[in-house]
């Protein structure tokens, strides 16, 4: 049985703050030692190893731990876990009258004297690596799939954060996929999937992370990169995308949204949907192009249009006519009523603008802001998802300078 030892996490260098700590990497390395069957030459000598690295590199005894448990720790934590282990290893062996290799100590530990692991299953190595990568892979494009992009987001997110780091995402979509599979049939959209996995595959960094978001929609992580570096990224695809025979001659292009931490958002659902709304904005604005999102709270020109539109609330199935709005986006609309709703009720809207082809357009969305104004109320209705028709809708030419507010 072999251990899972990521590559890119070691020991080497480590920056020792007492002689206890250094002696604490010697017993394990000891204990890992102990199992024969284990290919760690390229590791001993980082295990090995004294001297200085980056602080983000410092939970090195967390991240060493959480290879044989899939359990994160805090360094501290799993300091004190290890030096209990290195303990549990020493009084089995004094007992059983042979050594103790790091898996029976752990195992031991983590199930007796610290009760973390209450059923844990023994499995061959190369079996569990399929089956994680069966888990996380994505089986028509070879590409991570969401639940592992969720997961990335998440470490990614917490790393930048405590060390004050940028990171970006970029979202792609192929442009008029429906088409291209009504037209030239599902095997070719997924050819045309494959392909584009291919080339993203080999476009980026080998610290970059690519995903299938789902259906036509990609996603990249990229680490320590800001709004310019993400940029950059996105229109190199492109080119190299337009420099591909087999997309060049069937005319396929994609759109892309980037949205950088911190400067876009807070938390990682804010960023995945700044990098989405930026992604509309570059369908909206014709396609074929990349868009990152500003840290302004407004990311889309307002247009003056007063349209007509009914409206349904969460609460009542009876449509409430003849709405106007007083301005539109392609995040939402801003109108007026006397009917007093509350932030984040959720409204279906049926357009009924007699501006061909508006009539009969439908859109979810909910309240983001409320002001009152006289005897009536003024709301800010953010779109949940942005219908398609719109691209062709909106008016591109009367638009209302984009300012910070709040749709």
């Amino acid at each position: 049985m072999n251990v899972i030892i990521s590559k890119n996490v070691g020991l080497k260098g480590y920056s020792m703050k007492d002689m206890g700590t250094e002696c604490l990497r010697s017993d394990i390395l000891s204990l890992i030692k102990q199992n024969a069957d284990i290919t760690i030459n390229e590791y001993e000598s980082w295990i090995s190893e004294t001297g200085t690295i980056n602080p983000e590199n410092d939970a090195v005894f967390s991240k060493l731990l959480e290879n044989y448990i899939h359990i994160e720790f805090t360094e501290e934590e799993a300091i004190s876990h290890w030096t209990n282990i290195v303990s549990t290893a020493k009084t089995m062996e004094t007992k059983m009258g042979r050594k103790i290799g790091a898996y029976t100590a752990i195992v031991d530990y983590f199930t007796n004297e610290k009760p973390i692991l209450n059923s844990p299953m023994l499995i061959e190595i190369q079996m569990f690596k399929q089956t994680e990568q069966l888990a996380m892979v994505d089986g028509l494009t070879g590409l991570f799939n969401r639940r592992y992009m969720e997961t990335m987001l998440k470490k990614e997110y917490t790393r930048c954060e405590r060390y004050s780091k940028d990171f970006s995402v970029c979202l792609i979509d192929i442009d008029d996929f429906k088409h291209i599979n009504d037209t030239k049939g599902h095997p070719f959209g997924d050819l045309v999937l494959k392909e584009l996995s291919a080339l993203l595959k080999d476009s980026v960094r080998e610290e970059d992370i690519v995903c299938r978001y789902g259906g036509e929609e990609f996603l990249i992580i990229i680490p320590e990169t800001d709004t310019e570096g993400a940029m950059i990224l996105g229109n190199r695809i492109r080119s190299a995308l337009k420099a591909t025979k087999f997309f060049a001659e069937n005319k396929i292009t994609f759109s892309a949204g980037t949205a950088t931490f911190p400067s876009c958002a807070r938390d990682v659902e804010t960023l995945v949907s700044a990098a989405d709304s930026a992604l509309y904005q570059a369908k909206f604005s014709g396609k074929d192009r990349v868009i990152a999102a500003t840290p302004e709270r407004r990311k889309f020109g307002r247009f003056s249009e007063c349209w007509s539109f009914d409206i349904c609330d969460e609460k009542t199935s009876i449509p409430k006519t003849s709405i106007t709005t007083h301005n539109i986006s392609l995040g939402g609309i801003q109108f007026e009523s006397k009917t007093h709703y509350e932030i984040n009720t959720n409204l279906h809207m049926i357009f009924t603008s007699t501006k061909s082809p508006c009539d009969g357009v439908e859109a979810d969305g909910y309240v983001t802001w409320i002001r009152k104004h006289r005897n009536t109320w003024l709301y800010g209705i953010r779109f949940s998802s942005v219908p398609e028709d719109f691209q062709s809708i909106l008016d591109l030419s009367p638009k209302i300078e984009a300012q910070p507010a709040h749709t």
